[in-house]
């Protein structure tokens, strides 16, 4: 009943908007109907005069992209908008989702935040960085929080999506090249294993939970490392949390998109994120190949893998990060085929302000030659 209901009004929302798609410099809204192809971006348009913002906006515009994931407050998401709404761009707000424990709200409650395998809160201990402080989807009191927040930006009017990010646990494993950054106990780090100390989430009520639907205490199972059902039971914890926010979305007129790890498997192996089973209408895969020591087969090969999985309606953005391109506009330009050619709905660049003229009169060529009217 619930899934008719979400239907209902997702269906309902789009008609309203459907008058808007037929003006260009209107933001089109939740259609995603008018391009073949799109082009977006993580982040705004930069500081200054609100004048020089919209300018900005409108070079980017000009050059094909038709979407911006700003990380910002409700009243400059607003401003935003409206600047949007004379350019043709859509503004969804880029909203963190379990890597929020650092306010001081969550703070005052120690039972919120996810433990490790070695009983460590993410309140006080804080693994490879030190804003990680990750919630629990098992806390009741965190996913309240939780869903607080995205109520809140759902209901700005105009705007594209709530895009979750960090909707997921601690990484378990990073990407290979990201594991050269960062130290273990004194020497480099090496996870040719998977350490207790990254291994999320025992929160007591986890335990509890999953001793109660299958006797055994998680702490207790001899393969806990890697034991498939207490891996499953975990990540479906995130997964109905997600499910709960996408209503949340829906109900007050707007999308729910998310940015997610590369592909399906290894989201689900280095951050328990279990993303091919959500009902988002909008997925943003981070294909960084530089942090999985990828090449551009690598680009299209997680695009590929996300694509398959895609069900009716939903859409897939490749995304991408500039700064692994550097001077090398032949790979970046091949970043934009590698994503058309597998599947991808569109590609999403982190981040706008890296955008150059350079990376700029590509996209215009590659809007031109996908979005021929």
């Amino acid at each position: 009943m619930r899934t008719i209901t979400i239907l209902m009004l997702f269906i309902a929302t789009m008609g309203a908007l459907h008058s808007a798609a037929k003006n260009p410099k209107v933001a089109t809204g939740k259609t995603y109907s008018d391009n073949k192809f799109y082009f977006a971006a993580w982040g705004g348009v930069g500081g200054g005069s609100p004048e020089a913002q919209l300018a900005r906006m409108k070079v980017l515009a000009n050059a094909g992209i038709t979407d911006l994931l700003p990380g910002v407050g409700a009243d400059k998401l607003k401003e935003l908008i409206k600047m949007g709404n004379q350019c043709g761009v859509r503004i969804h707000s880029w909203h963190w989702m379990m890597n929020v424990g650092g306010s001081k709200e969550c703070r005052e409650h120690p039972d919120w935040y996810s433990v490790n395998r070695l009983g460590q809160n993410c309140r006080d201990f804080h693994p490879y960085v030190g804003y990680y402080n990750f919630l629990s989807p098992f806390s009741p009191g965190a996913r309240e929080y939780i869903k607080n927040g995205v109520r809140e930006i759902a209901k700005i009017k105009g705007l594209a999506s709530v895009h979750f990010d960090y909707i997921r646990y601690v990484d378990v494993l990073l990407g290979a090249e990201l594991q050269t950054h960062y130290k273990h106990n004194g020497g480099p780090l090496v996870q040719d294993r998977l350490l207790a100390e990254y291994d999320f989430d025992y929160h007591p009520i986890a335990r509890k939970e999953f001793k109660d639907k299958f006797g055994t205490d998680p702490m207790d199972l001899p393969d806990k490392e890697e034991n498939a059902a207490w891996k499953q039971f975990r990540m479906n914890a995130i997964t109905s949390l997600v499910e709960e926010c996408v209503q949340i979305c829906h109900e007050a007129g707007t999308l729910a998109s998310a940015a997610v790890f590369p592909f399906p498997q290894l989201a689900r192996e280095y951050v328990k994120q279990d993303w091919s089973h959500w009902s988002l209408d909008l997925f943003f895969p981070m294909v960084y190949k530089k942090d999985h020591q990828g090449n551009m087969q690598w680009v299209g090969f997680a695009t590929q893998e996300g694509v398959r999985d895609m069900k009716s309606g939903q859409k897939l953005f490749t995304g991408v990060s500039v700064g692994d391109y550097g001077d090398n506009m032949a790979d970046f330009e091949e970043a934009i085929r590698q994503a058309h050619d597998n599947g991808a709905r569109g590609i999403s660049f982190f981040e706008a302000n890296g955008l150059k003229d350079k990376h700029l009169d590509i996209i215009r060529k590659y809007n031109e030659l996908y979005n021929k009217k």
